[in-house]
């Protein structure tokens, strides 16, 4: 195939294959594919399948790179003029002016023997044989651009036909080698616009949606904030993204481990935060308290949401979603009922499956000795209860040992003897069961998920025993630390350590995230990040 299409593209199709990085590229490729040829990905291991995926990405980032800045080199040549081109065109301006002296010499010489008049000059036989501005520079400047020369309306098209890409595919390269990739000036190379970038983007250390990530973050910054703090915040994210340690990340909780785009994303709202907490620039449009909200038409049964909110507009409407949206076929506020009802007393609590909302079972205390026709309208209560109850048990899912362990572990549990006959012998008090007051605490210390990376809020996260209660760990804050769902499940065997040092989680992650196996704080609140000293000499 290479063979076929490169007459169609290269007038010298072997003049390429003297360039070492062309022929390391190509051989490299047919390793690759020889390599990956007889791999099964099924019958792998779990090791070997995890650290397929390790190599394959690693290969994958420094060819996406390459791809970046190699697809913003055809269009520069696309858009200006075409080097190739040019340089032949120059040539042969040159073998022309060349072939013109050397005429005009010989036509002088025939002169001088023949005895000719002596006005007939060197430059006019010149003049007369080379045409008026043949000269390299001209030729250069008159020559076609790349695309226009393969018969493409622009260097998009050119790509995209070569690259079978999609134009939008196309313009987000370009948009990235723009800004990371290495820029042209009259023919000489110029720093790119983010060097850093740029550097660990070619050799592979951050992929092509990291990079763009972090140049949306330096875009946002790059007209509020000095040179010096934009170069701070580059190699910041650079190195979050990587995962190396620089004295920008030092000490910082998750240093030295390799963060997602969406982590790079939070971490540039956290520097906007930092660098400019004024907000917009002069100039820029504020964003004002413009939210709004639209449901969508009838589909399945429900409705879509639309909708854009601003920050505190989202945090509030967020913590009424999840109020409402936590509870199950029940009003998730205590006391009320549905609208437009009034609500029902005790001995007419209406049953499961009829109209309202699904009622909670209700207790209720009486006398000891009741009359007959309170005693009646107990039994119905009793029964209505029991139907109830028996709907709910059908419809529970059974729960595993560990599902269990981790429950009592975030909520605790309360022992219940019963008797040979289902009677209650004892009802004993609740053990291991971490306060709501222990809970706010936790939720000011940790902010969340301590596990790096994580970005559960502490409403959807549970309260762990750091040591074991049933190894003799106390139920307090300083043996507990925030989990989402997730690592609270896994935190036997994903490989994540936790140890409480002066009253603060600290963690190690697992040999797969974190090869030094260091130990790090662990916090998402900005009073435990450090933080530079005022300068008051300012």
């Amino acid at each position: 195939m290479k063979e076929a299409l490169a007459p169609m593209f290269m007038e010298n199709p072997g003049s390429t294959g003297s360039n070492a990085a062309i022929v390391a590229v190509e051989q490299a490729r047919d390793l690759l594919l020889a390599a990956l040829g007889g791999v099964s990905f099924g019958l792998l291991g779990d090791e070997e399948s995890l650290t397929m995926l390790l190599a394959l990405e690693s290969v994958g980032r420094v060819v996406d790179g390459a791809r970046v800045l190699s697809t913003t080199d055809v269009l520069r040549r696309s858009e200006y003029f075409d080097a190739s081109a040019a340089k032949n065109a120059a040539a042969q301006a040159a073998a022309v002016q060349t072939a013109a002296v050397q005429t005009a010499a010989v036509q002088t010489v025939a002169a001088e023997v023949a005895g000719a008049e002596s006005g007939r000059t060197e430059s006019g036989s010149t003049e007369s044989v080379i045409p008026e501005g043949a000269t390299p520079s001209a030729a250069a400047l008159a020559a076609p651009t790349l695309a226009r020369r393969l018969g493409c309306r622009s260097g998009v098209d050119l790509v995209c036909t070569l690259g079978r890409l999609s134009r939008a595919e196309v313009r987000q390269r370009a948009a990235l080698g723009e800004k990371a990739g290495e820029r042209m000036l009259l023919g000489r190379p110029l720093t790119p616009t983010y060097p850093v970038l740029g550097e660990a983007l070619q050799g592979g250390a951050v992929g092509v949606e990291q990079a763009r990530v972090i140049v949306k973050v330096l875009d946002g910054l790059r007209s509020s904030v000095l040179i010096e703090d934009l170069d701070r915040v580059e190699r910041s994210l650079v190195a979050s993204g990587s995962g190396a340690i620089t004295p920008e990340t030092e000490g910082l909780p998750g240093a030295g481990i390799a963060f997602a785009p969406e982590l790079l994303r939070q971490q540039g709202i956290q520097w906007q935060a930092r660098l400019a907490p004024d907000g917009t620039a002069p100039g820029e449009t504020p964003a004002e308290r413009r939210s709004w909200l639209t449901f969508g038409n009838l589909s399945n049964g429900g409705y879509s949401l639309n909708g854009w909110f601003t920050t505190l507009d989202r945090a509030i409407i967020g913590n009424v979603f999840d109020a409402y949206l936590s509870a199950a076929a029940a009003n998730p506020v205590p006391g009320a009922s549905t609208p437009g009802t009034t609500p029902a007393p005790a001995s007419t609590t209406p049953v499961s499956g009829t109209s309202g909302t699904a009622p909670r079972a209700t207790v209720e205390f009486r006398e000891t000795e009741p009359t007959n026709a309170e005693q009646a309208a107990s039994d119905e209560v009793d029964e209505q209860n029991d139907v109830y109850a028996n709907d709910n048990q059908e419809a529970a899912a059974p729960l595993t040992t560990q599902q269990v362990d981790e429950l009592i572990c975030a909520g605790g549990y309360q022992p219940i003897l019963f008797g040979h006959t289902g009677k209650i012998l004892n009802l004993g008090t609740t053990s291991r069961f971490f306060t709501a007051s222990q809970r706010r605490a936790l939720a000011a210390r940790d902010g969340g998920c301590v596990i790096p990376g994580c970005t559960v809020p502490p409403h959807y996260t549970q309260a762990h025993h750091v040591i074991p209660w049933h190894k003799g760990g106390p139920t307090d804050i300083g043996n507990a630390a925030l989990l989402c769902n997730a690592g609270h499940a896994s935190i036997d065997t994903s490989g994540w350590d936790i140890d409480m040092r002066d009253g603060r989680p600290w963690i190690r992650g697992p040999l797969l995230y974190d090869p030094t196996q260091t130990w790090r704080p662990a916090s998402h609140n900005r009073a435990a990040t450090p933080t530079e000293q005022p300068n008051w000499e300012k």
